[in-house]
C-alpha cells in the first residue's frame, strides 16, 4: 500500500464520535409532529374548504333572498347584480377540487416519494383553497357595490 493509500484508510478509521443526549419530552415532541405534519395538513386544509363550501352556498343564498326583497317585482338588467353568482360559482368549484382526491405516483417501497406525493397534494390543494377563498371574497365585494351605489 502506498502512503496516499494508506493516509486515505487511516482517514476512514478515524471517524469522529459526537457525545449524545437523550431527546427531551419536547424535541420528542416537535419530531413527532415534524412527521405527522404533511398528512394532517391535508386533512385541516380539506376541512376548510368544507367549512368555505358552506359558508359561499349560504352566502349565495342570503344575498338571492336580500336580491329578491329588494327588487320585488321589478326585473334586474344589469350585469353587476349576476356577478356575485358567477364569483360563487367558481369558488365553489375551487373547494370542491380540493376535496376531490387526486392521484398521485409513487414508488412502491420508496418512502422519499410518498412524502414528496404527500407534500405536492398539500401545496396543490393549498393552491386551490386560496383561489377559492379569494373567489369567495370577489362575490362578497362584488354583491357589496350594487347596494353601496
Amino acid at each position: 500500500m502506498s502512503n496516499n493509500e494508506n493516509s486515505r484508510a487511516n482517514s476512514y478509521e478515524r471517524i469522529e464520535e459526537i457525545p449524545s443526549r437523550k431527546m427531551t419530552d419536547e424535541e420528542k415532541y416537535y419530531q413527532e409532529q415534524s412527521y405527522k405534519e404533511p398528512v394532517e395538513g391535508i386533512a385541516r386544509i380539506e376541512d376548510t374548504a368544507k367549512f368555505l363550501l358552506g359558508a359561499t352556498a349560504t352566502t349565495s343564498g342570503l344575498y338571492l333572498g336580500a336580491l329578491r326583497l329588494s327588487i320585488g317585482k321589478s326585473t334586474v338588467t344589469g350585469i353587476i347584480w349576476y356577478l356575485p353568482f358567477l364569483w360563487w360559482a367558481l369558488s365553489i368549484i375551487g373547494m370542491i377540487l380540493v376535496i376531490f382526491p387526486e392521484k398521485y405516483e409513487t414508488g412502491k417501497n420508496e418512502p422519499g416519494s410518498w412524502k414528496k406525493a404527500f407534500l405536492k397534494a398539500r401545496k396543490l390543494k393549498y393552491i386551490r383553497l386560496f383561489i377559492g377563498t379569494l373567489f369567495f371574497i370577489f362575490g362578497i365585494i362584488t354583491a357589496v357595490i350594487p347596494i353601496v351605489k
